[in-house]
């Protein structure tokens, strides 16, 4: 029944408004806002704008006690193409908006999904019921997409259909925004130390090769991560947690909503004493969301996000040590002399290893309705990455990074064909000023001897443009284009004993452009297929330009090239019953020069090309809610991918790889899960298990990461309070790891040809034993 009100006033609010427009230009030919007209006609249209907003009010007031008088068990509805804005923010429904850059505000008059592609969203109960301690346990909910441990609480790499599987820390190869503000910096790095799981309303993610829609590094897709709006909060919420390895957790949310203002604000503070051996930490997080509609054709949204991390991080371990003591901190199997620096030493204690780690992100995105068919949205945002890393060495980084973006979307026709148009423009600048010091191995990340001093900067200017022809009724041809011109400067001394020792510098300018296009049909509401062709492309890094391809030693990389995808997809998402909704892709990516670390003679690494490899796979999901307050639900995926040309440099000399599985690519993972929700008594609960198969850790396939099953338990209750302080109560308790299983949360790509080679080099992360999290929420005045 809500959707039906829905659409009246959507209905309604349309011929109401072109009823005003023809007769505010009537014998004008033009727009209202763009003819001057005699002052009795705009005070009529006045009065009849003044009544339209009456009606409209009065039926969105139906509307919302329609919905909620309506269990939450609403079923979710198909990933449409054409859907607006209030069908995404409809109550209890897990409609992602998207849109072709950033994330929209206002506007609900043009259409700002791509068409045709392969797109997923959380449901609410994800993030509300958790214990919140990281953003995996909600993500792994969706097809084609996997988190592993890295080096800090919430830092976790992520990995959608392979791409970004190579690094063993942050993210790479994956763009990353936050209510439209992107948080990863113009090298490419992301890390999700800043998300904070109970700030979020949900999480989207579009998968494939993406470039075109997204810029440099959109090799495997993009996630969107959506914070709570005022509006869900209404007052005042605090929050607190705690568990197993000493977790504790404090957090607070303030939000209001008003016709024109929208305003949210969360602060938290978490500390644990951790699973493994040295690995404590405490950390804070604050994040401020403005949104404020100025008038009926422009919004501003201004967002403020910093997060202070404070964590030890151990050593990743041997499969020897792994299977001896997965808690242990790891680290060189002799003890490290105290007092002096020793490149080869990895003892975490040792070292003190850890992360002292600083990133603030202030942005603003400016929305405005230009005429009646065109909006346009400017984007600017201010990114800091202030670090100091104690490791073998101890580093201290800054990274300052300015972005802009603005974009033109217009709705039209060519000739009677519905015709939808983007244009946009970016500019972005990083500058990385850096020192590496010794670390003496004292307990305390003593300071040595300068070993580096570095100063870089990376400039991206770029321009996109897509059409979207409803070719036909209920066919669509898109077709998109992205073009961005990429310097990458970097300046190094590197010092002996005090003395420099050489200074390796490199200049480099790329030029990448990235087409796209699909083919998508939409026969009923209830049925999506697509066909769709992508590209990809990512520039090298800093560190990957100072290092001699042949040598490994520090130098200039000339000859690096960026690497670049062809993603290839075919999918269909359905509602085929009532009750269940199924989504089945089939991807084949194709990978040219993907960027390989290679370990040249000595143990010195360096980065090179590997000409060809190739990724195909297929993502299956399904929605299934047979009964009231039952859901069923499952992701799998499966990945095959494997080098199909590529001569690896190693110490025993030249090597085809040319038919093996490219390392830490996953090869099936699957989500099983099955809550029921929303009883009359308030209580619910979920079940769910995680499978990992296992996959390899070497370019020549000897030693890889076992498989795994994890299964884990949710009970929880909301209660309704009637005071004057207390608004309700969210209880939850919930068991991780219910059998204690022993597993590698995630592993690295490491050297050595033979089994026993690879297995006595530094693989895994453990995952956490069983753990038990309880927590309540209360919500205040």
């Amino acid at each position: 029944m809500s959707t039906r009100i829905g659409v009246l006033v959507r209905g309604l609010s349309a011929a109401v408004v072109v009823a005003i427009t023809v007769g505010a230009v009537y014998g004008n030919g033009v727009w209202a806002q763009d003819t001057p007209v005699s002052e009795p006609s705009s005070q009529r249209e006045q009065e009849l704008r003044e009544q339209l907003k009456g009606i409209l009010q009065e039926l969105e007031d139906i509307q919302h006690k329609k919905e909620s008088a309506t269990p939450e068990e609403e079923r979710p509805a198909i990933v449409k193409e054409k859907a607006s804005i209030e069908e995404a923010e409809a109550p209890h429904e897990a409609i992602p908006e998207f849109e072709l850059a950033d994330m929209s505000i206002i506007s609900n008059r043009l259409q700002k999904r791509p068409e045709g592609i392969s797109i997923s969203s959380t449901v609410s109960a994800e993030t509300d019921s958790q214990p919140t301690r990281t953003m995996q346990e909600s993500i792994q909910s969706l097809p084609g997409i996997m988190l592993r441990q890295a080096n800090g609480p919430r830092d976790f790499s992520i990995t959608i259909r392979g791409m970004g599987a190579k690094t063993a820390f942050a993210i790479r190869d994956i763009k990353v925004y936050e209510d439209g503000i992107s948080q990863t910096q113009s090298d490419g790095l992301s890390r999700l130390d800043i998300q904070d799981p109970w700030f979020m309303r949900s999480v989207e993610v579009t998968r494939g090769a993406s470039s075109s829609l997204y810029d440099n590094y959109a090799l495997g897709g993009m996630v969107q991560f959506r914070t709570r709006r005022g509006s869900d909060i209404n007052g005042v919420e605090a929050f607190v947690s705690g568990g197993s390895f000493g977790y504790f957790k404090q957090a607070l949310a303030v939000g209001q909503h008003t016709d024109r203002l929208d305003l949210a604000m969360f602060a938290s503070n978490a500390a644990e004493d951790g699973f493994i051996q040295h690995s404590n930490y405490n950390t804070q997080t604050l994040n401020f969301n403005f949104r404020f509609n100025v008038d009926d054709r422009q919004s501003f949204y201004f967002k403020a996000i910093t997060n202070w991390l404070d964590t030890r991080v151990p050593t990743r371990l041997t499969q020897a040590q792994f299977n001896q003591d997965d808690r242990q901190a790891g680290g060189s199997q002799t003890p490290c002399a105290s007092g002096t620096y020793n490149p080869a030493c990895a003892n975490a204690i040792a070292l003190n290893q850890g992360r002292v780690d600083r990133r603030t992100i202030i942005g603003g995105l400016y929305e405005r309705q230009l005429n009646a068919s065109t909006v346009l949205t400017i984007e600017a945002d201010y990114d800091l990455k202030d670090i100091n890393q104690y490791f073998t060495q101890i580093t201290d980084n800054v990274n300052p990074n300015y972005k802009t973006y603005a974009d033109l979307r217009h709705d039209g026709n060519l000739g009677q064909m519905p015709l939808k148009s983007y244009l946009g423009f970016f500019l972005n600048n990083m500058e990385q000023e850096g020192n590496t010091f010794q670390n003496l191995a004292t307990g305390s990340g003593t300071r040595g001897a300068l070993l580096q001093n570095n100063r870089g900067r990376i400039n991206n200017v770029g321009g996109r443009v897509r059409e979207e022809l409803e070719f036909v009724p209920k066919w669509t041809l898109a077709m998109g284009l992205g073009f961005e011109q990429s310097l990458v400067s970097i300046d190094t001394i590197n010092y002996n004993n005090g003395a420099v020792a050489n200074r390796p510098s490199a200049t480099r300018n790329f030029t990448n452009w990235a087409p796209e296009a699909s083919v998508s049909w939409r026969p009923s509401e209830n049925y999506r297929h697509w066909v769709r062709s992508s590209t990809g492309y990512g520039i090298p890094q800093f560190a990957q330009l100072t290092r001699d391809p042949i040598t490994g030693l520090p130098g200039s990389n000339f000859d690096l090239k960026p690497q670049k995808n062809w993603n290839n997809e075919i999918g269909t998402e359905s509602r085929i019953a009532k009750d269940l909704v199924v989504q089945l892709v089939g991807f084949w990516t194709f990978f040219k020069d993907e960027i390989i670390t290679q370990t040249i003679t000595g143990g010195n690494t360096a980065s090179v090309n590997a000409d060809a490899s190739q990724y195909r796979g297929i993502e299956a999901s399904y929605d299934w809610r047979p009964l009231t307050g039952l859901r069923l639900s499952g992701a799998y995926t499966h990945i095959n991918a494997s080098y199909t040309n590529f001569t690896d440099r190693t110490a025993a000399g030249f090597l085809s790889r040319d038919g093996k599985k490219v390392p830490n690519v996953p090869t099936d993972i699957l989500n099983l899960k099955m809550e029921y929700d929303h009883h009359p008594s308030g209580w619910g609960g979920w079940l769910e298990g995680n499978y990992a198969n296992s996959y390899f850790l070497n370019n020549n396939n000897t030693v890889g990461i076992p498989s795994y099953f994890i299964g884990t338990a949710n009970i929880h209750k909301n209660i309704d309070v009637q005071s004057s302080w207390f608004r309700f109560a969210k209880l939850y308790v919930q068991v991780d790891n219910i059998a204690d299983m022993k597993y590698a949360a995630s592993g690295q790509v490491v050297t050595g040809e033979t089994a026993a080679q690879a297995a006595a080099q530094q693989l895994f992360f453990a995952g956490y034993g069983r753990a038990i999290y309880g927590g309540v929420t209360l919500g205040l005045f």
